[in-house]
C-alpha cells in the first residue's frame, strides 16, 4: 500500500428504507497523524454511480463544519485535529475517523485504514525544518527495525497478530533523541469463509448450487473479493466474482469433498472454508441385460431383459427403457423392461444392450454389450447345441 495515495473504498449497507450507501473518508496523503503547518486533504468516497446533483458536508466533532467533496487543511494546527465524518445527499454519515495534529518534535505516522494483507508503511517523521538523523523502531518493546538512516518500516502482508504498539526514536535536530508510538489495530479484511449447500439430500439429476459465505470488512469493496472452488483438492471453479459454484444434473461423480477460498484481489490474501461432503445420491442402478435362453437357436422365443433396481424412496419415478442390436435401436422407449424375440432368426445374432431412462428428472444409463448368438437349426440337428 503506497501511503502517499488515498484508498478509494466504498460501502453498501442496508439502512431502515431499503439500501442506502454510506460514505468512507479517505486522506491524502494517507496518514493519520500530521504535524502543524502540514497539509492535507480529505475526501468524501460515495459507491457509484453517484448522481450528478450530490452534495457533501463535512463534520468534526458533530459539528457543521464545511459543503464539498473535499475537505482541505492547508496549514494544520492543534485545533484542526479531531474526529471527522462526511455525508452526502441521502446518504447516512460515514464512519468517524480521527486526524491528530502535533508540535512534537518526532511523530510516528500510520495510514488511516489497516486491513490484514496490506503492506503497510510506518513514517518515523521529524518536525519540517529541522534535521533528522538515524531512527529505531520497536513492537511492544521489542526492537523490529534497528538504529539506521531510514525513517520508514516496511511491514508487509500484515497478519492480525502483528496489533499492538510501535515507537520509534529518532535523532533530531543534532543529537536529541525524541520518540513517538501509535497503536495499530489490523482488521479482518473478511471472515472465514462457510460453504453451504442448496440442498440435502441430493440425488442424482438435481441441480445443486454451493454458496461461499463470507462477510467484508466495512472498508472492503465487494469487487476486492474473489471466489474459487475444490472438489477433493482440485479445482472445479478458479477465482471470479462469482460467489456460486453451480452443478447441472448432478452424477455420482460429483460425489467429493468440497471448500471454497476466499481471496482479496489487492493483496492476495485467501483463506479456506471447512470441507463439506457432498455425496449423491443414487437413483437406479446401471442396467444389466439378461437373454433367456443362454444358447438360443433359430426358432426359439428369446427374452433380453434389462434389469435394474431403484434406490429412491421416491414414489413418482418410472423407469422407462430401450433395447439396442449393434448400436442400433431395435425397442423404443416404452414402460417394459423386455425384448422379446418371438421366433429368433440367425440375423437376429448380435450385441445388445439396454438403456433404462428416469423421465422425470432425464437421467439415462446404459448397461454393458452382451453377445447373442443364435445358433443355426440345421446344424443342431446333427450336433448336440
Amino acid at each position: 500500500m503506497c501511503p502517499e495515495l488515498s484508498i478509494i473504498l466504498v460501502l453498501l449497507i442496508m439502512g431502515k428504507k431499503g439500501y442506502a450507501v454510506r460514505p468512507v473518508v479517505t486522506f491524502n496523503p494517507n496518514w493519520d497523524k500530521i504535524f502543524t503547518t502540514e497539509s492535507l486533504t480529505m475526501t468524501c468516497n460515495v459507491r457509484s454511480p453517484i448522481p450528478a446533483d450530490m452534495s457533501y458536508t463535512w463534520y468534526k466533532d458533530n459539528n457543521l463544519i464545511h459543503t464539498g467533496q473535499s475537505f482541505t487543511i492547508g496549514h494544520a494546527a492543534q485545533h484542526n485535529g479531531g474526529n471527522y465524518q462526511c455525508k452526502g445527499s441521502n446518504t447516512d454519515r460515514s464512519d468517524s475517523v480521527r486526524l491528530d495534529v502535533s508540535s512534537d518534535w518526532v511523530i510516528l505516522q500510520a495510514p488511516l485504514y489497516i486491513h490484514e494483507g496490506d503492506d503497510v508503511t510506518l513514517r518515523c517523521h521529524h518536525y519540517p525544518g529541522y534535521s533528522g538523523g538515524r531512527t529505531i523502531f520497536t513492537k511492544d518493546d521489542t526492537v523490529i527495525g534497528n538504529w539506521g538512516p531510514d525513517s520508514v518500516f516496511l511491514i508487509t502482508n500484515i497478519s492480525i497478530d502483528r496489533s499492538g504498539k510501535y515507537t520509534c526514536r529518532k535523532e533530531v535536530y543534532g543529537s536529541r533523541l525524541e520518540s513517538s508510538e501509535v497503536s495499530i489495530s489490523v482488521k479482518e479484511s473478511f471472515t472465514d469463509p462457510e460453504i453451504k449447500m442448496s440442498a440435502n439430500p441430493i440425488e442424482e439429476g438435481d441441480n445443486i448450487t454451493l454458496t461461499c459465505l463470507t462477510k467484508p470488512s466495512l472498508f472492503i469493496s465487494a469487487t476486492e473479493v474473489e471466489f474459487a472452488f475444490q472438489r477433493n483438492g482440485q479445482n472445479v471453479q478458479e477465482f471470479g466474482s462469482s460467489s456460486k459454484y453451480g452443478i447441472l444434473f448432478a452424477k455420482l461423480e460429483d460425489s467429493g469433498y468440497y471448500i471454497c477460498e476466499v481471496r482479496r484481489s489487492s493483496n492476495g490474501l485467501t483463506k479456506k472454508s471447512r470441507e463439506i461432503n457432498v455425496q449423491i445420491e443414487e437413483l437406479f442402478s446401471h442396467p444389466e441385460i439378461v437373454a433367456n435362453p443362454d444358447f438360443p437357436r433359430e426358432g426359439n422365443r428369446v427374452i433380453l431383459t434389462c434389469n435394474t433396481s431403484i434406490f429412491t424412496l421416491r414414489n413418482d419415478i418410472e423407469l422407462q427403457f430401450v433395447f439396442y442390436q449393434n448400436e442400433k435401436k431395435v425397442q423404443k422407449l416404452n414402460s417394459s423392461h423386455q425384448y422379446i424375440i418371438p421366433l429368433a432368426q440367425l440375423e437376429n445374432s448380435g450385441n445388445y444392450s439396454c438403456e433404462a431412462r428416469a423421465l422425470y428428472k432425464g437421467m439415462k444409463k446404459r448397461s454393458a454389450v452382451v453377445s447373442v448368438v443364435i445358433q443355426d437349426y440345421r446344424g443342431c440337428q446333427d450336433h448336440e447345441c
